[in-house]
């Protein structure tokens, strides 16, 4: 038996789900740590500020939220008060990922350095991360909008891990899907922006690729009929596999991709879909949505996608 098989004694049934389920919100077995780690941090930003007040009404105005505040109260009492105003509204989650997005990503070396360190444990984030995951929670650290740091869903880790490498390796395309990914699996998700930062970074990575008439419109649409051919047979497009289907060829696959993401964004012009014709997109189509960018952003930017005439032909099935 491993270690992540384990369960106490008796608790082999689990029927309530406490240990084989992913956990919402905070767990009433993650109260103590969650709060001790928040305690910390905001003490720490108290103390390190020029003056603890005026940093307490910054986190009030971008939070929107008025924290009850004890006259004369000291860095310790500030930080009680600012978990016990966010613990009373049920929103400990937001304040946790709020904390998080202070972090400077740049000045910590970047996302993949940060994400080794936290998986040593040692540190504040690496604390938070190791809180989490013991808890059974369902949010874990990862980059959010706007490039933050933030609690982000957990998914499989051999996902998590081709998608983190692919938002590192792909240059500005990695960046917009980094997005994309915050906005899909972010605590405050927002799937029409998720869909369409997807759309847009697959854009990024394609476009460079492929050459465009004058009058083409820079879309995936565009993209989509350069690589169709005439024919509609992607004969001129391949993908670096040593070998394809002989029934339907690796470029006629790479296009249907691109057709099931382009054709899926069903909110791409103007009006109020939700109202009008009940076409908002939906968590679940943005959240696959970016699924399906992370490996055609990967092969665009990696050079996986080229044209027949330069890669060596295939031996078909």
């Amino acid at each position: 038996m491993t270690l992540d098989s384990w369960l106490p004694f008796g608790m082999h049934e689990d029927p309530q789900k406490l240990y084989t389920a992913l956990h919402d919100g905070v767990p009433e077995w993650m109260e103590k740590s969650m709060r001790a780690w928040q305690h910390e941090f905001l003490l720490g930003l108290f103390e390190e500020s020029d003056s603890a007040l005026s940093r307490l009404h910054k986190l009030e105005h971008q939070l929107r939220t008025a924290v009850k505040v004890p006259s004369n109260v000291s860095s310790y009492g500030l930080a009680d008060a600012v978990i016990s105003e966010f613990v009373w509204h049920d929103k400990e989650l937001v304040l946790t990922d709020y904390l998080l997005s202070i972090a400077d990503l740049e000045k910590l070396g970047g996302w993949e350095h940060i994400r080794k360190e936290i998986q040593g444990g040692n540190n504040r984030l690496g604390r938070l991360e190791t809180t989490l995951k013991e808890a059974g929670s369902k949010w874990t650290l990862g980059v959010r909008t706007a490039g933050k740091l933030g609690l982000v869903q957990r998914v499989p880790e051999g996902v998590q891990t081709a998608a983190d490498e692919t938002m590192r390796s792909s240059g500005h395309a990695g960046r917009r899907l980094a997005e994309a990914w915050g906005a899909a699996f972010g605590i405050e998700p927002d799937p029409a922006k998720a869909y369409g930062l997807a759309v847009k970074a697959v854009e990024d990575a394609a476009l460079p690729k492929v050459s465009l008439k004058p009058n083409d419109h820079g879309t995936l649409g565009s993209v989509i009929r350069v690589l169709n051919s005439a024919k509609y047979d992607a004969a001129d497009w391949t993908l670096g596999f040593q070998r394809e289907d002989k029934h339907y060829s690796n470029g006629q696959t790479l296009v249907a991709m691109l057709k099931t993401l382009w054709s899926g964004q069903t909110d791409r012009h103007g009006g109020d879909h939700e109202l009008v014709n009940g076409t908002v997109i939906s968590q679940e189509a943005a959240e696959s949505a970016v699924m399906l960018a992370v490996p055609l952003v990967q092969w665009f930017s990696s050079g996986f996608v080229v044209e027949s005439g330069t890669s060596t032909k295939l031996t078909p099935e």
